[in-house]
């Protein structure tokens, strides 16, 4: 069967659907999920010669063969990129993908023979990865021991085991760059004087998430702003959904919307008497929309409980849980075609057509998420945040010319990376700069192929990368029969410029 490559997702959808869960990552970012059970362990070393994953067994993987041939050799050295990731625990799946990702573009570097320096060396690349077990606690000792035990350099962020604000402290502490998707740092509006900010976050951030939901809502319903329009915020009560709920009603008061009474920011997991009390007081307010960073589980649980209660929106700004596949797919314990209309929004998706050059050489988005699905016989979920790491650290350390921290740390303040993810320049607080125009802004919709309906993450800006024409809106619940009347419009408006 020929499908067209914007349609391989929805079909591989429901095979995926397990896999791709491990999206609940987001969740730790915010310092929820990272605190599961576990103990530390010693760690042993592997070696690796190609991309995979690190054996359970295993509490440290190292990789590539060329470095301990090449680093004996006077025309080279070796630097030590070091992370650590939740190889087991609840966020396995989530750490094969990173660890397979990091690998990839370490082999890749070394494979070009390393990355040049100033001294007329190259450096080849030692990836050492140790396993955090999905404990936030296992994670911040691991980050010590990369750099006493392992000699680190270079730190490649996780979105998992390690809260936002102990990668800060390390990051300053121990004066080393630190390369990840860190969703809330207390350096990254700093202007001035940031000799302590060390970490640098080719992600999103709470306001980009505030900014591009409310923009839009405010961009398909103009009559918002004849009449007062009532807001309900929705959070877990984690770091993450916090600043994002801040970030959030701060924008809505910006637009003269209502923040909602009814509002529920420190919400209990799974907490079904707490959801309906919430949604039954939504409904009675008559909140227009819904905005939030919900758990997979309970982006599921408040649709189908506002379904029970009778209440629709005319729009849910939802992300975190409603970026994942579970939320659409009934086999995974999802809404199933009743999804469709429900806004979401992420920092990266398999099917952004840029072209990211790493030490001069031209890797595109298509290509390593080719490789991927070579590999794995399936979509990602995030590679191209984790190859970005990659790619920023060895650019930075190409135009620093030396291995020298500051060095690095001033190369990835004063340049530009083009990646996977579109542009990337920091401000001197480790911001992406970008992530406000380049944040996706996407919404669930049905598509039938081949005679079957697919539940599919549909982008619809930027405009440039849009893989939809058409938006749902206002929000109709659909039916399981597929026959509910839902009120399409073409997108992107006629008034509408380039977000890009």
């Amino acid at each position: 069967m020929n499908i067209p490559r914007n349609d391989q997702r929805s079909v591989s959808t429901v095979l995926i659907a397990i896999i791709v869960i491990v999206i609940i990552i987001i969740v730790a970012v915010g310092g929820y999920l990272a605190l599961s059970t576990s103990s530390s362990s010693s760690s042993s070393s592997t070696s690796s010669s190609t991309p995979t994953t690190a054996s359970s067994s295993s509490s440290a993987t190292t990789s590539s063969s060329s470095v301990s041939s090449a680093s004996s050799s006077n025309s080279t050295e070796t630097v030590v990129f070091g992370a650590t990731l939740s190889m087991t625990g609840a966020l396995s799946a989530f750490g094969s993908e990173q660890n397979w990702t990091l690998n990839y573009a370490v082999n890749y570097v070394n494979s070009l023979g390393g990355i040049p320096l100033n001294n007329g060396k190259h450096a080849m690349i030692k990836l050492v990865v140790l396993d955090d077990k999905s404990d936030a606690t296992v994670g911040a000792t691991n980050l010590d021991s990369l750099i006493s035990t392992y000699g680190a350099q270079i730190i490649l962020g996780e979105l998992g085991g390690v809260q936002d604000s102990v990668a800060q402290s390390f990051a300053t502490k121990n004066q080393i760059p630190y390369v990840g998707p860190v969703y809330i740092s207390q350096y990254k509006t700093c202007t001035t004087n940031c000799s302590s900010s060390w970490i640098f976050s080719p992600f999103q951030n709470e306001t980009n998430e505030a900014h591009i939901f409310l923009n839009w809502f405010k961009t398909v319903d103009p009559s918002t702003s004849s009449h007062n329009v009532t807001i309900a915020f929705f959070g877990e009560g984690d770091p993450a959904a916090q600043y994002n709920n801040m970030a959030g009603e701060a924008y809505a008061r910006q637009l003269g919307y209502t923040v909602c009474s009814c509002s529920d920011t420190s919400f209990t997991p799974l907490s079904q008497t707490e959801m309906s009390t919430f949604i039954g007081a939504v409904k009675s307010a008559g909140a227009d929309a819904v905005y939030g960073l919900p758990l997979p589980p309970d982006a599921v649980l408040m649709f189908k409980t506002a379904q029970q209660l009778g209440y629709t929106p005319k729009a849910w700004l939802l992300t975190r849980g409603t970026a994942v596949a579970p939320f659409g797919v009934p086999q995974a314990g999802g809404v199933g075609n009743s999804s469709a209309g429900v806004m979401t929004s992420f920092p990266w998706d398999p099917l952004v057509p840029y072209v990211g050059n790493m030490l001069g050489h031209n890797v595109s988005n298509n290509q390593i998420v080719g490789a991927y699905e070579t590999y794995w016989h399936q979509p990602p979920t995030l590679e191209g945040v984790y190859y970005t790491e990659v790619l920023v650290a060895v650019d930075a350390i190409q135009t620093a010319g030396s291995l020298n921290n500051t060095a690095v740390r001033n190369a990835l303040i004063s340049s530009t990376f083009q990646t996977p993810m579109g542009i990337v320049n920091f401000t001197p607080g480790g911001q992406w700069k970008q992530s406000e125009q380049d944040i996706l802004l996407m919404q669930w919709q049905n598509k039938v192929i081949n005679g079957s309906t697919f539940q599919t993450i549909q982008i619809l800006e930027p405009t440039p990368v849009a893989t939809t024409n058409y938006i749902i809106y206002p929000f109709t619940y659909q039916n399981a029969n597929n026959t509910a009347t839902q009120q399409q419009a073409s997108w992107p408006p006629a008034t509408q410029t380039s977000s890009g």
